[in-house]
């Protein structure tokens, strides 16, 4: 997670073409989005970005049906039920 949190500073829009890349339903990128990748980031980089960015998306997924709040990190108003 630190060294996560260090790249945030470096490479913002890639970074964030990484997360769009990931959280879409097909997981697969084209090769050359994973070129450019390859050529800013190490393989360790790349392997613990995607694991976070998975880890995240996974929560994003899971905890917003069930109802789990987000630790007072931020505050995500719900939609209205509709029973």
């Amino acid at each position: 997670m630190t060294r996560i949190r260090s790249l945030e500073g470096r490479d913002a829009g890639l970074l964030a073409a990484i997360v769009q890349g990931i959280s879409r339903l097909a997981v697969d990128v084209p090769d050359d989005f994973f070129g450019r990748v390859q050529q800013r980031f190490s393989e360790r980089e790349i392997v613990e970005l995607t694991a976070h960015i998975a880890q995240e998306n996974y929560n994003a997924k899971s905890n917003r049906p069930l109802r789990v709040d987000a630790n007072n990190f931020c505050e995500i108003p719900r939609s209205a039920s509709k029973a």
